[in-house]
């Protein structure tokens, strides 16, 4: 079923993100841990998803993407629209669960005028500080104007490698049924995604920030059983750990969400492959996606992505060359039908 759609990518009508340079408040900077950085640990058996149980078919998580890394380990999101306060389950050491409060994520207020410039769109997180042995984590949120799905995705500087995190898709209202009567669609929206980069030879890790916009397309008529889902997510924009745009990145690359099929039953998007394709072609990173849709007659869908690779994270003076490092890319997207 695997399909680069790179000619969706080139033909969509997205417009640019803002590219907008913005320095961030109360930012710990790229690369600043709040431990000493160990090597990443054995995450082990205990805790984490039943990998028996059947899935919530209204949450979707990377511990349950195909293929997902045992360290992408979230396996719950919990938003409090009275406080603006986000909590991730099961990650180690984001805060100490002895201190009432101390588990909390808090926006960032400076990150998200970037990641969000026009005020309805992601928000950028980080968890609050607590007594020593809790790690910086750092995250993206964002609940849609509707109130019928919300998305987040969450990742830290801690380990020599891309250490713990994982993303979360949840749909809140309505259980996402398209209506009758109509083939196909398409849904536009936004995404956000933080990047954990590895670089060799480096005592730590250090964080990026990505925004893009999603196009979504959806057939419920063929194939006939499953349907089909693809998508692109173009327009990147890629930020350091403290809001400043990393221009020579713009539009560096763009994500391809091959075909997935559709679980009528659930409204639901089964895992499909994804990919990172510069404008040469090359495919760079690769991973995996899936979704759900959302709403009482499926206005909205709602998606997570997690791909790895050689990502660029910067560009060499002397040649004008991307710059790569290994990097894992974990995000999500919210995009709507007209």
């Amino acid at each position: 079923m695997y399909r680069i759609i790179a000619a969706l990518a080139l033909a969509g009508v997205l417009a640019a993100c803002d590219g907008a340079t913005l320095t961030g408040d109360g930012g710990s900077g790229i690369g600043t841990g709040a431990q000493p950085l160990v090597p990443e640990p054995d995450p082990g058996t205990g805790g984490g998803t039943d990998p028996d149980a059947d899935p919530d078919p209204d949450n979707l998580y990377t511990s349950e993407l195909e293929d997902a890394s045992e360290d992408l380990r979230v396996d719950e999101m919990e938003y409090y629209p009275d406080t603006g306060e986000l909590v991730f389950n099961e990650l180690p050491f984001d805060s100490d669960k002895a201190v009432a409060g101390a588990n909390v994520y808090a926006k960032d207020t400076g990150l998200s005028a970037i990641l969000n410039p026009g005020g309805t769109g992601f928000d950028a997180y980080r968890n609050t500080a607590g007594p020593s042995g809790t790690s910086q984590y750092f995250a993206v949120f964002r609940r849609s104007p509707s109130g019928f799905s919300q998305v987040g995705a969450v990742g830290t500087d801690r380990y020599l490698s891309f250490g713990f995190g994982g993303a979360a898709a949840q749909r809140l209202s309505g259980n996402g049924a398209l209506p009758k009567g109509t083939d196909s669609y398409v849904f536009n929206g936004e995404y956000a995604a933080v990047r954990t980069v590895v670089v060799d030879g480096a005592p730590n890790g250090e964080i990026q920030y990505v925004s893009g916009l999603a196009r979504i397309e959806v057939d419920v008529e063929d194939p006939d059983i499953s349907g089909a889902v693809e998508g692109v997510i173009v327009s990147r924009e890629f930020f350091d750990a403290n809001g400043v745009n990393i221009a020579a990145l713009s539009g560096a690359d763009f994500l391809s969400l091959a075909t997935a099929e559709i679980n009528f039953d659930t409204w639901t998007i089964n895992s499909s492959d994804a990919s990172a394709i510069r404008s040469d072609g090359e495919v760079t990173q690769t991973g995996t996606w899936s979704g759900l849709f959302a709403g009482p007659d499926g206005e909205e869908v709602v998606g997570i992505v997690v791909i790895e690779g050689q990502g660029p994270v910067g560009v060499d003076p002397a040649t004008g060359e991307f710059l790569t490092e290994d990097v894992r890319e974990t995000g999500g997207f919210i995009a709507t039908r007209p």
